[in-house]
């Protein structure tokens, strides 16, 4: 049985619940013993912290960068160090001093030149992370594994689509991602101003105000999500291009083909590798093609039916979490 110290920051985030805390059984079960300490902001009790790596035959750091030190006393203990991301944590999403931008470009190459194997969503986010992490020792970089954020398909129910008088669209999020949707609101309104009856559901801490169509708000609790997200008819999940949303994983998207819902989301980062195009949902650009996506789905229960049931097939079939823990186990 080999012992694995998993160093986190938040048990209650997404990243950590859904890409650490769902596997740990499943690690147990392939001879891995995962030990969780949570970081703090306390300097002194994470060095006693990453001191205590020696004692483990390698250590899982989840999401959080390290400040030059922590690297430096984690990379002196430990044996074997891998780093998982789903987020492009080295960018910001809302405008940041000098300062800070310094500050998280420092800690991002103290952690990419510290860590021996980086197990990243997709594959832009192993791509920034093995240029930031080469140094002439290590030409190429840290090892890099793209593992893709799954779910247990068990845990969503799956939507029984059915002719209605009110089809709804359905956008699960937070307040950080909310503004994605405010931005495609115009072409939403476009398509319900096509399909009679046409609404939202949003799955978040908060929700659009001043839409032209019925928006019911659902508040987001991990217990609810899954029953949520089927009271929708489409998934939606309109993302801009910037080198933030790039780092996104797509969970939202995997959410809704677990939940056997089609799909409408934007060109963009993995959305494009998650969504295959005519199949499980489309992958409109511009307004229009908004517009003419969610309207096509909404007015067609056929269509909805069957590119639900492909994407939960592609959900069972590739993107659970037993297709992932085998990799697991062997990086660990």
């Amino acid at each position: 049985m080999k012992r694995v110290l998993v160093l986190a920051n938040n048990l209650a985030q997404a990243s950590y619940r859904v890409r650490v805390a769902a596997l740990l059984p499943l690690l147990r079960d392939r001879e891995v013993d995962a030990v969780v300490r949570l970081r703090t902001n306390n300097p002194f009790h994470n060095h006693r912290l990453f001191a205590s790596a020696g004692g483990y035959d390698a250590v899982l750091l989840q999401r959080k960068l390290l400040d030059p030190w922590e690297a430096r006393v984690l990379r002196r203990h430990a044996k074997r160090i891998a780093y998982d991301v789903d987020d492009a944590v080295m960018f910001f999403n809302r405008p940041v001093g000098r300062v800070s931008r310094w500050r998280t470009a420092r800690r991002f190459r103290a952690t990419a030149r510290a860590v021996d194997h980086v197990v990243a969503g997709n594959g832009y986010l192993a791509e920034l992370f093995r240029a930031a992490g080469t140094t002439p020792a290590r030409p190429a970089g840290p090892a890099a594994t793209v593992l893709p954020t799954v779910v247990d398909p068990a845990r969503y129910a799956v939507k029984r689509h059915a002719p209605t008088a009110a089809p709804r669209m359905v956008w699960i999020g937070s307040r950080s991602t909310l503004p994605y949707v405010r931005g495609r609101l115009g072409a939403l309104a476009a398509a319900a101003g096509r399909v009679p009856g046409l609404g939202l559901v949003t799955v978040a801490d908060a929700t659009v105000d001043g839409a032209p169509f019925p928006v019911e708000h659902r508040p987001w609790a991990a217990d609810t999500e899954a029953a949520s997200l089927v009271a929708g008819d489409v998934g939606v999940a309109p993302t801009p291009s910037d080198p933030w949303t790039l780092g996104k994983c797509g969970f939202k998207i995997v959410q809704y083909m677990a939940a056997g819902l089609p799909v409408v989301a934007s060109p963009v980062g993995a959305n494009s590798e998650l969504v295959t195009d005519g199949v499980t949902g489309f992958l409109p650009d511009t307004d229009a093609e908004w517009a003419d996506a969610v309207a096509r789905l909404a007015g067609d229960v056929d269509l909805r039916r069957r590119m639900g049931a492909a994407g939960r097939a592609r959900v069972e079939a590739e993107l659970c979490l037993d297709k992932v823990a085998d990799a697991w186990a062997a990086i660990l």
